[in-house]
């Protein structure tokens, strides 16, 4: 795989702040599929990590952080009850985007992510803050098999279309959330109902975002288009490989299975609380047109372990409703 073009690397995380050991996978996975994605991820997240804060819509848009502190703020009342600081673990967490409010709320943060350079990012903005979080730098697969800890709240954004068994992440993950705690998942796409028309839209999406927030990479970005055009198939994992990225971005255009998620959670014992999907766009104008179409959208899931009750439950499939509709 070829390196994107142009990119300066961050400063380390200082070497007392980080826990884990990086690279280091369970060796009798380090030939498999799963194996080559995280290195994909640990690969892609380094080189883009400098422009990861201005260029990706998680992180900049307006109209998303604040779905993301009203969930917040939902699983925040319901831990009032907790009698202690939440104990919070934000899997993939990069740059900081969920960690930070977290840390903002007074909840104790373990993150962990397979990218140094992105964790160096939150580092430095923690420190700067005032926020002493704990970072391990380690795949999110490796940590969660080798884990002996629970948490409060153990969330995911913008991570599950980048792995490469995304529903055995979840499952693991569910079994560490105490009872009477939550999971939480946000940004990632759902399985596209028109997979050719989401594609070419996503394609659209994609420049006009290059354009506004990344110029300098508008050309690079449609060389490597090109270059790909004419790149064979890769025959394990059916796709052109022609960046890291490209293997990163595991399930960005199949989507994740939201259901299968929310299936997974309800076996492991959690109560849906909420479930739903919301059109996704890198720009204003991309989004807008996705409100009728809604050719992009993102999904999310926050769920609450064990001490939800089935009249909750209900209640939270009935608001889910057009979920259902739009499927």
């Amino acid at each position: 795989m070829t390196n994107v073009p142009s990119i300066v690397k961050p400063k380390r995380v200082p070497r007392e702040e980080l826990h884990g050991k990086p690279g280091k996978e369970d060796p009798a996975t380090v030939d498999s599929a799963g194996a080559l994605v995280v290195a994909a991820n640990r690969e892609f997240f380094d080189q883009i990590a400098n422009k990861y804060d201005r260029y990706e819509s998680c992180a900049t848009d307006v109209y998303l952080q604040n779905i993301l502190e009203k969930d917040l703020d939902t699983i925040q009342a319901r831990l009032s009850t907790l009698g202690r600081t939440p104990d919070c673990l934000d899997c993939g967490g990069g740059s900081g985007n969920l960690a930070l409010k977290m840390l903002a709320r007074g909840w104790t943060v373990t993150v962990v992510d397979v990218s140094g350079a992105m964790l160096a990012l939150l580092s430095e903005k923690a420190r700067s803050r005032g926020h002493s979080p704990r970072l391990v730098h380690s795949s999110i697969e490796s940590f969660l098999r080798e884990a002996r800890q629970v948490f409060d709240v153990i969330a995911f954004t913008s991570v599950l279309h980048h792995l490469y068994s995304c529903t055995s992440v979840v499952r693991q993950a569910a079994t560490m959330v105490r009872p009477g705690g939550f999971f939480y998942s946000n940004y990632d796409p759902v399985v596209p109902k028109r997979p050719s028309l989401t594609r070419a839209f996503d394609a659209m999406d994609i420049l006009f975002a290059k354009v506004k927030f990344d110029v300098s990479d508008v050309i690079p970005g449609i060389t490597r288009r090109l270059k790909k055009a004419f790149t064979r198939r890769d025959s394990n994992f059916r796709r052109r490989l022609v960046t890291a990225g490209d293997l990163a971005e595991y399930r960005a255009h199949a989507g994740v299975e939201d259901a299968e998620v929310v299936r997974i959670l309800q076996l492991e014992g959690f109560g849906i609380i909420e479930h739903a999907r919301y059109p996704a766009g890198r720009t204003k104008a991309i989004r807008f047109l996705n409100e009728r179409f809604r050719l992009l959208e993102y999904f999310k899931v926050i769920a609450g372990r064990n001490h939800e009750s089935i009249a909750t439950t209900k209640a939270s499939q009935t608001r889910t409703s057009p979920v259902a509709a739009s499927q």
